[in-house]
């Protein structure tokens, strides 16, 4: 487990979201987190520790706060769709979220690539800390928290009107982070 800085959550962050993906982190407010992650999700936190986001539209517009933003319709009974998953797999989620199907294969040049996307991967969820916890809405996790989230079927419990939207919600005892991206068709 690595400490990391902002210049460091930085980098990872650049390096693996761009257009048509969602990455933000706030503080844990209150008991139950599925309050928390709904306001990191609806832009409604800011980041605790003033560390940026990124919440780019598929077409590079920027996502609006509150029910205008890709998670606007999500209620705290949608939670039910998400499952718990290693933080290996968490990682693995995060690295796929690259691929248009949220699959390996798709990512360029991704067997040279790997080990440099996974690194900025342990990076982002470093931050949560070693008891962290993580949830993924990848079917695969329901069954096997321990999959290999690279080689999953490509099955999700969706949170969005997007034709399908894949990823992690990192939890510790003091903050939360949403690492997201989306398919429009």
């Amino acid at each position: 487990m690595t400490r990391i800085d902002k210049d460091a959550w930085d980098r990872s962050l650049r390096a693996l979201f761009g257009e048509g993906m969602f990455a933000a982190a706030g503080a844990r407010r209150h008991d139950d987190w599925r309050r928390d992650a709904l306001d990191v999700m609806r832009l409604a936190a800011a980041d605790a520790r003033g560390w940026p986001g990124l919440a780019s539209a598929p077409g590079g517009g920027a996502y609006e706060p509150g029910p205008n933003g890709p998670f606007g319709a999500v209620t705290p009974d949608d939670f039910s769709g998400v499952f718990p998953v290693s933080r290996k797999g968490a990682e693995q989620i995060v690295v796929t979220l690259q691929g248009e199907w949220f699959r390996t294969d798709d990512i360029p040049d991704f067997p040279a690539r790997e080990a440099e996307l996974l690194a900025h991967a342990r990076t982002l969820l470093d931050r949560f800390g070693e008891d962290a916890l993580f949830f993924t809405n990848a079917v695969s996790a329901r069954s096997d928290p321990h999959a290999d989230m690279f080689r999953r079927e490509g099955a999700y419990e969706g949170f969005t009107e997007h034709v399908m939207d894949c990823g992690v919600i990192a939890l510790s005892a003091t903050e939360v982070g949403v690492f997201w991206g989306f398919t429009i068709d």
